[in-house]
């Protein structure tokens, strides 16, 4: 039944699509007999008789896109609003044709007819706005262009009502000697300022409807994008055959103008039914790339040419000739730029990895939770290289590997990079090549080698939190939580002997308080487990080099990296002990470089961090050694700071690195970091 109603409805569809167009074929071929009949009848310098009565046909051309969208995706608003725009042109024209043959042979309604030509042109302009908003899935960009639509309506009902009751003669200057039958004397200062008014709302809906279009690039996925890429041939083509009707400002002109818009309407069509046709991609660039050089070098020998004539005081031979050779040495440095940009545009930015980098870093940065990470360099680097697909799959603990992100949907079979951490595989980067290339080239190839390194790192930490959350959640299930169910037991059996039985109620408190106690001790030794980010990330040594860096400190290493498997608490210690004696050295020591050296035993690791500062001169302990002697008394850990030579302080950590369980647990201090 469903399935019946949407045939017909789709039926009905391509029936209103046929008559729209004919309606169009009818006005069009009315407007021809019209102007046939009305040869004698006056017409402006840039519409003769030969050209009103053939430009008819260029409408019926435009509005075939129109139809062909609407009969096969009679859901997607563009080939309406196409087919609206050809109707108001068709319709517009009929409009003019029709006042000339009734000023010529006294039709009747010949006055109101030419009234309705100051505004006809409302219904061409507009749904050409709407579309440029609407296109090209039927949808606006997004919610916040709501306001966009409203001003576009509201401005449509501003020139219909300007254009229909503005007092004065010359619609369009084709009738200038007929007055409007329906001006309003009042409105007559609109003249003065007919120019803002114009600007205000025809230029800016127009702008707005630009500017939706540049979103939508912006953001689009593959087949969006491919869609606008067509819209944007389509318009170059359309400025350039404008830009050449300004040479020949006659019936050539307006020829080049029309041609302009039928390209403009097929394109339109071509982007919604058959956006795969061509390489559109190298179709753009290369058309962008001659347009711009072809612009670039005109202005360019124009103004060079202007300039040599001012400093030369004359205008001779020499100056073209002087210009010319500007122009040539100036052609392929030129080309080399933009070819650039236009590769970025289209391309994205493999041709600067620097860029892409820079852009997956500031990526990492801004990505707070772990679990959006993988996703957000998806993303990233798809939208950097222009890819269809970019997906990251991990390697789990039965050794399968499993999508933990993606990036759109594959167009040919993705490319797949190893990801490698430390030297071990975390998992596999996969990209799809762009839908219109064979494969990637050898530049995106170099580029994502690049990027995966980066990702492995990121994925790296990505497991290394999500181990350390599953570490935390195993121990405050198995631990935390039933030592916080002994304590309620404990307390609701002192609850109820409290007015009974002192002596077990004071038992019963006891055990809740020796429970609190346990608690306590079993969270320090949970924080104290945490690993930092930068650990997780780039492992201890690495980690201590960056924060030396960020003291402005020189860090000299004599160690080997990476390290062994070392436990995430005992690692955890280790990073926060040579982070205050890091602080340490800037603080105190008055040196710029330290040493810094890691060794591990069969049961043993042991942390060195040496200067040749000032040494400590029997200085008292501050806060900063109080707190990692307290760090290091809480993995059963020792900690020796001694003066070394004639000046400088030696401070080594020797921590146990087999099973935590099996290491004492001293104190209950937790160190917070803080330097002497």
């Amino acid at each position: 039944m469903t399935g019946t109603w949407w045939t017909g409805k789709r039926m009905s569809g391509r029936v209103l699509a046929w008559a729209l167009w004919g309606l169009v074929v009818v006005c069009s071929g009315l407007s021809m007999v019209l102007v046939a009949l009305s040869r004698s009848a006056p017409r402006p310098d840039w519409h003769p008789w030969e050209f009103a009565l053939t430009e008819p046909v260029a409408f019926v051309a435009f509005a075939v896109p129109g139809l062909v969208v609407a009969a096969r995706r009679p859901r997607n608003p563009s080939g309406w609003l196409l087919l609206s725009c050809g109707l108001g042109m068709a319709l517009d024209n009929l409009v003019r044709a029709y006042g000339a043959y009734a000023l010529v042979h006294g039709a009747p309604g010949g006055v109101m007819v030419v009234w309705a030509a100051g505004w006809s042109f409302v219904c061409v302009s507009f749904p050409f706005f709407f579309l440029l908003l609407y296109f090209p899935d039927g949808q606006l960009a997004s919610p916040r262009w709501r306001p966009a639509v409203w001003y576009t309506g509201v401005s449509a009902v501003v020139m219909f009502l300007v254009g229909a009751f503005l007092p004065g003669a010359g619609a369009y200057d084709y009738f200038p000697t007929v007055e409007n039958p329906l001006g309003v004397p009042a409105l007559s200062f609109l003249r003065s300022v007919i120019g803002v008014v114009t600007a205000l709302f025809i230029g800016g809906p127009l702008l707005v409807a630009v500017a939706s279009l540049l979103h939508r690039f912006r953001v689009a996925g593959t087949v969006a994008r491919r869609q606008l890429e067509w819209v944007a041939l389509a318009v170059l083509v359309a400025v350039t055959l404008a830009a050449a009707s300004a040479v020949w400002q006659d019936v050539l002109g307006s020829v080049l103008v029309d041609v302009g818009t039928v390209v403009f309407s097929t394109g339109v069509m071509i982007a919604i039914v058959r956006h795969r046709l061509l390489d559109i991609d190298r179709v753009l660039s290369r058309s962008l790339l001659y347009a711009a050089l072809t612009l670039s070098l005109t202005g360019l020998y124009v103004g060079a040419v202007t300039f040599f004539q001012l400093v030369l005081q004359r205008s001779s031979g020499t100056v073209p000739l002087l210009a010319t050779a500007v122009v040539s040495l100036s052609l392929q440095p030129l080309r080399n730029v933009l070819q650039r940009l236009i590769n970025r545009l289209v391309y994205g930015l493999r041709d600067d990895p620097y860029a892409v980098l820079a852009d997956l870093g500031r990526c990492l940065e801004a990505t707070a939770e772990a679990d959006r990470v993988l996703p957000e360099v998806a993303h990233t680097t798809a939208r950097a290289l222009q890819l269809p697909y970019v997906a990251v799959e991990l390697c789990q603990e039965n050794g399968e590997l499993q999508e933990v992100a993606r990036h759109g949907q594959p167009a040919l079979e993705p490319v797949h990079m190893p990801l490698v951490h430390r030297g071990s595989r975390l998992g596999t980067l996969l990209a799809s090549p762009r839908p219109a290339e064979d494969g990637l080239s050898s530049a995106d190839l170099a580029l994502l080698h690049e990027l995966a390194r980066h990702i492995a790192t990121a994925a790296a930490a990505v497991k290394a939190a999500e181990r350390e959350r599953n570490r935390l959640r195993r121990d405050l299930h198995d631990g935390i939580g039933p030592k916080i169910v002994g304590i309620g037991f404990a307390i609701r059996a002192a609850r109820a002997s409290l007015f009974r039985d002192q002596g077990r109620t004071d038992h019963a408190l006891a055990q809740a308080l020796d429970g609190i106690a346990q608690t306590q001790s079993s969270l320090r030794q949970l924080v104290v487990g945490l690993r930092p980010t930068d650990v997780i990330a780039l492992g201890l040594v690495a980690a201590l080099h960056k924060r030396a860096e960020q003291l402005g400190l020189r860090l000299d290493v004599e160690t080997v990296d990476p390290l062994p498997p070392i436990p995430a608490d005992i690692e955890a210690v280790a990073f926060r002990i040579g982070e205050g004696a890091l602080a340490n050295v800037a603080q105190h020591a008055q040196v710029d470089h330290c040493r810094l050296d890691v060794t591990t035993g069969d049961a043993t690791f042991t942390l060195v961090i040496e200067d040749n500062g000032r040494g400590l001169n029997g200085a008292p302990e501050g806060a900063g050694i109080t707190g990692m002697r307290e760090l290091a008394g809480q993995v059963g850990a020792t900690l020796t700071i001694t003066s070394i030579g004639e000046g400088g302080t030696r401070v080594e950590a020797r921590l146990l690195t087999t099973d935590s369980a099996a290491r004492p647990w001293h104190g209950h201090a937790s160190a917070n970091g803080s330097e002497d």
